[in-house]
């Protein structure tokens, strides 16, 4: 699929990030998971914590249809599904300082060397999300590919502003101990899941 900034390229225009608290109808904080799949995390989210905005994004259009058509079946307002593609388009969804926190549950590890480049957790992506983190915000990480953990701790020691957070227990007691479908399935299997989390502890520098 061609990616928000893609089409908005070739179309030469520079869009405004969307006016969220317009689109849910009222102020909350925003939540954003990152590659929702099939949704579960996001929407059990969003139903066990109505005073949160959640926005998925997902690169695969059945999971983002499938999502929208039980929000509007079981009436959940404070989730949006948006198909988009993350490492590209998350500055034109998401103005400066407007987001609590993102979440990403087993992104694609991109198994072969000359896909890496399309991996979630680069540094150009989470400087994005440094930009587009309230202070304080946090970023949320879980995966099954001890070496796909491995980079993204790489990655993140790059970024000073960001400061590790002792994962389980930031999981608990903030995120609520929920699982996506990939971790269920995980715990079925009984394969372990490799979780980080960090704290925006100084402000996100602009992006060039």
């Amino acid at each position: 699929m061609l990616s928000l900034h893609r089409h908005a390229q070739l179309r030469n225009i520079t869009p405004a990030p969307p006016d969220w608290e317009k689109a849910f109808g009222e102020a909350a904080p925003i939540e954003v998971d990152l590659g929702c799949g099939r949704g579960d995390y996001a929407w059990q989210r969003a139903v066990d914590f109505p005073e949160i905005h959640v926005v998925a994004l997902e690169t695969r259009r059945k999971w983002v249809m499938r999502l929208r058509q039980r929000c509007r079946h079981e009436g959940v307002t404070n989730l949006r599904a948006i198909r988009c593609d993350a490492t590209q388009d998350l500055p034109v969804l998401f103005a400066r300082n407007s987001v609590r926190g993102f979440t990403g549950h087993h992104p694609d590890p991109w198994w072969k060397k000359r896909h890496h480049k399309r991996r979630l957790i680069r540094r150009q992506v989470i400087l994005q999300m440094a930009e587009i983190l309230q202070p304080g915000g946090f970023i949320y990480l879980q995966t099954d590919v001890p070496d796909l953990a491995e980079e993204i701790r790489s990655v993140f020691s790059t970024c000073p502003a960001f400061q590790p957070t002792p994962a389980m227990t930031f999981r608990s007691r903030h995120l609520g101990g929920l699982q996506s479908h990939r971790e269920k399935k995980c715990l079925r299997l009984g394969i372990p899941v490799l979780r980080l989390a960090y704290t925006l502890i100084g402000p996100g520098p602009a992006q060039p």
